[in-house]
């Protein structure tokens, strides 16, 4: 029997030290805690709806248990923001759901505590608030020709730096893509299309924490063979008191075709006039020639002819102009443009703009100048698209800070549209657009 009532003794004192230890070792007096495990039968399952989330977007954070009595439950939301102090988002109340938008661009670890029956069960989670994620990604041109190459040039900022990219392209209308180059740090990936038409190609920018930003572009892939007209005119004086009409033929008029005509009136003192401005359009390869003629009031006949040539790609050369004219100088062929410019603001020191044309038959650089700006001028030459890049590199080269892309579309009477305009621009400024003059 004393044997007996000993053992029973050290296992009272056993029993007495445990529960003495666990109140020890709680947090406070009133807060006893137990950890959640996958065994217990009372556990916190609390969740957050992301652990990566943009600076200025709330995060949800919900309360969940399984195995308590939810009507005696009570929450409590916390954050901790990196080596920071703990702050209350929701002291302990009903509510198990709650809203809430870090305050800063950083790491946090967030707090859910559910109470319950005098015990406290907690779970923590960690959150990431990082700036937006933006793809700045850009196509070297929207239109080229079938055998032409365009590259896909990735770019992103914000979110957490670790970028890479990934390619995607497909036929217009589709519902198909087609990868061209899986997520990899590649920045630039060289696309040939093997048939013309329509395109759509995507980009998509994925940071460390796996955020995505996608952003999409049209590509026009054109035949070879499609040619656009290319317009010229002539101008030709007549006296106004005389009958100013002149007559005009077309040799080949599948070479040159006329467009129209209008009439300019000038007087002066010593010579006044009617200047008639006649258009033409060379729509096809090969050699044509236009005859001039004009019977004045006396009687007399004024003859000019202009041979021209015409390439493959609608370029016109004037092989010979002759004749006879009032003024001694024959008038010459005038290449019909219509001007406009983008002013650029200039480049940071040490660094420069530079301009490239993806179809220089469509649009032409006219000139450059910088004073407290860089301006660059451009001629819209005939009906087509082009894509004009203005980059702005470093000393060596190697690498591009600002790209802007304008895809400019031209039609049958020079008319400009922008079809879109993208980049990656000096901070700051607005995005330039194009003028016209």
């Amino acid at each position: 029997m004393k044997k007996i009532f000993k053992i029973m003794c050290v296992l009272l004192t056993v029993m007495i030290g445990a529960t003495m230890s666990m109140t020890v070792n709680a947090e406070t007096v009133a807060e006893v805690v137990t950890q959640a495990t996958s065994t217990s039968k009372s556990i916190n399952t609390s969740q957050i709806s992301t652990n990566s989330v943009t600076f200025g977007y709330s995060v949800t954070l919900k309360a969940m248990s399984k195995g308590l009595d939810t009507k005696k439950c009570k929450y409590a939301f916390f954050y901790k923001y990196e080596d920071e102090s703990w702050t209350t988002i929701q002291n302990y109340s009903q509510q198990a759901t709650v809203e809430w938008k870090p305050e800063k661009i950083g790491q946090y670890e967030i707090c859910i505590k559910i109470s319950c029956d005098s015990k406290v069960y907690k779970k923590y989670f960690n959150l990431l608030a990082s700036e937006e994620l933006v793809n700045l990604s850009l196509i070297s041109s929207s239109h080229i020709k079938t055998g032409d190459t365009v590259t896909l040039n990735a770019k992103a900022s914000g979110g957490l730096p670790g970028y890479t990219f990934a390619y995607y392209c497909k036929r217009a209308y589709s519902d198909w893509w087609t990868i061209l180059n899986d997520y990899k740090e590649a920045t630039s990936v060289q696309w040939k299309p093997s048939e013309s038409g329509e395109y759509d190609i995507c980009i998509k920018a994925k940071d460390s924490f796996d955020q995505i930003s996608e952003k999409y572009f049209t590509l026009t892939v054109e035949n070879e063979g499609v040619k656009t007209p290319s317009e010229f005119y002539i101008d030709l004086k007549a006296p106004v008191s005389a009958p100013y009409q002149w007559s005009f033929d077309i040799s080949d008029k599948e070479v040159i075709q006329f467009a129209e005509k209008e009439e300019y009136r000038s007087m002066s003192v010593l010579d006044s006039s009617v200047t008639v401005r006649y258009y033409f359009k060379a729509v096809k390869s090969g050699e044509s020639e236009i005859k001039m003629k004009y019977e004045s009031y006396s009687g007399k006949i004024y003859n000019i002819s202009y041979k021209i040539s015409v390439d493959r790609h609608l370029n016109y050369t004037a092989d010979n102009i002759d004749g006879t004219y009032f003024d001694r100088d024959i008038p010459e062929i005038h290449q019909v443009k219509k001007p406009f410019e983008v002013n650029m603001a200039l480049a940071p020191k040490g660094y420069s703009w530079k301009c490239d044309i993806s179809n220089s038959n469509v649009i032409e650089l006219s000139g450059t100048e910088k004073v407290y700006r860089q301006t660059f001028t451009f001629n819209a030459l005939r009906k087509g698209f082009a894509t004009i890049t203005l980059s702005c590199s470093t000393p060596s080269d190697t690498n591009i800070i600002y790209q802007l892309i304008y895809n400019v579309s031209i039609d049958d009477d020079l008319n400009i549209t922008v079809d879109s305009y993208d980049g990656c621009y000096i901070p700051d400024y607005w995005l330039p657009k194009i003028e016209l003059l």
